[in-house]
């Protein structure tokens, strides 16, 4: 008999700022797995009213479970026992010669049982399961940051903590915790702009997104959120990333659309960047509407050079940058994005600066 065990992973998302007028936050389900993803409220609002911060990112799946998988579950939460006859431990267990598990499989009051004492299959159950739902949790937020250029730290996951919670329940109200491991918490897999938006657009584009094969937020794009996150107390360090991350963006761009030129792109010193963007971009991009009024914007793609020279002085002699850095980071934010865009992603458009998207025509909103 085919039953189901509800699993539940969270984690709080920090640096994150929702949307607020939506206080009930978001949700997202997959329907090819079933996997519901949401972003909560879980505390006051963000300075000066504007969205909220005290974000949980929380994700949750039901799955298909043995009649006896079951049982053991619901004997470890509604009875706190263990089933003999079931776990892979010799009962009973004593921890500095204090019994913590009889040999009915009764816990003693104040022992957490670990992970060990499930199943074999049940174990693999729950690594599996969490594996799933973090791998589809972070995925969802670093597409939607990219979709809807929310600023936010590089990383989902909350380094300040082991691991995201993973909980349990079969028929019970509230979810339980899952039973860690005895070395420690269940180890999974590691992993600014505006908050985080949830608008019917917002949906359809991410659902098409999701849907996409291998759809990811591009390296480049995480490569600029790394800048920024340093901006204030390592400029030198910030100006790098983003320098790294627009040569990136080009040549995984050339990647895509090009795929002739792939290896070379990948694995070819770079020519200066001014030429692919002023140059071969042409080539590549010369029949696709969004791209004819690429030489409006031939002024300030002559930023990048100055971002080139700038990278090179404190990369090799460590002198001081002549130019912008809040301009390198905007040129380098406008060209990913138009990359985007003529990758085929029209949402896009408007995620550039108001000024880039006037000039290629494109109406952008953003600032």
């Amino acid at each position: 008999m085919t039953m189901k065990i509800h699993f539940l992973l969270t984690e709080r998302l920090d640096g994150y700022v929702f949307n607020p007028h939506r206080p009930e936050g978001l949700s997202f389900t997959d329907a090819a797995t079933g996997v519901k993803i949401e972003i909560r409220a879980d505390g006051e609002e963000g300075d000066f009213g504007f969205g909220h911060r005290n974000l949980k990112l929380r994700a949750n799946i039901s799955c298909d479970a043995t009649e006896r998988q079951v049982g053991f579950v619901e004997s470890l939460l509604n009875e706190r026992i263990i089933r003999p006859n079931e776990t892979p431990i010799t009962l009973p267990y004593f921890i500095d010669q204090r019994e913590v598990i009889a040999s009915d499989g009764e816990i003693a009051i104040g022992y957490s049982p670990t992970s060990d004492f499930l199943p074999t299959e049940l174990q693999e159950l729950c690594v599996f399961i969490g594996r799933e739902l973090e791998e589809n949790a972070v995925r969802f937020v670093q597409l939607l940051r990219w979709l809807v250029k929310a600023g936010g730290p590089v990383n989902v996951r909350d380094r300040g903590v082991p691991c995201f919670s993973l909980y349990w329940k079969t028929t019970q109200e509230v979810y339980h915790s899952v039973p860690w491991p005895k070395q420690g918490p269940i180890t999974i897999i590691d992993f600014g702009s505006g908050g985080l938006t949830w608008s019917d657009e917002d949906q359809q584009t991410l659902s098409r997104l999701w849907d996409t094969r291998n759809g990811q937020e591009p390296l480049a794009h995480q490569l600029l959120r790394e800048a920024k996150g340093i901006v204030e107390h390592n400029s030198r360090s910030a100006l790098l990333i983003c320098y790294s991350a627009l040569e990136v963006g080009i040549k995984q761009h050339i990647s895509k659309c090009a795929p002739d030129a792939a290896w070379l792109a990948k694995y070819a010193p770079s020519p200066p960047l001014l030429k692919i963007l002023k140059g071969y971009l042409p080539e590549i991009h010369r029949d696709k509407p969004d791209f004819e009024n690429w030489a409006a914007i031939k002024l300030k793609l002559n930023l990048v050079n100055k971002f080139a020279e700038d990278r090179n002085k404190l990369a090799h002699s460590g002198e001081s940058i002549a130019g912008s850095l809040n301009d390198y980071i905007r040129i380098t934010e406008d060209l990913l994005f138009a990359f985007d865009v003529f990758e085929g992603h029209a949402w896009a458009k408007n995620r550039v600066s108001r000024e880039f998207g006037k000039l290629l025509g494109w109406n952008s909103g953003a600032d």
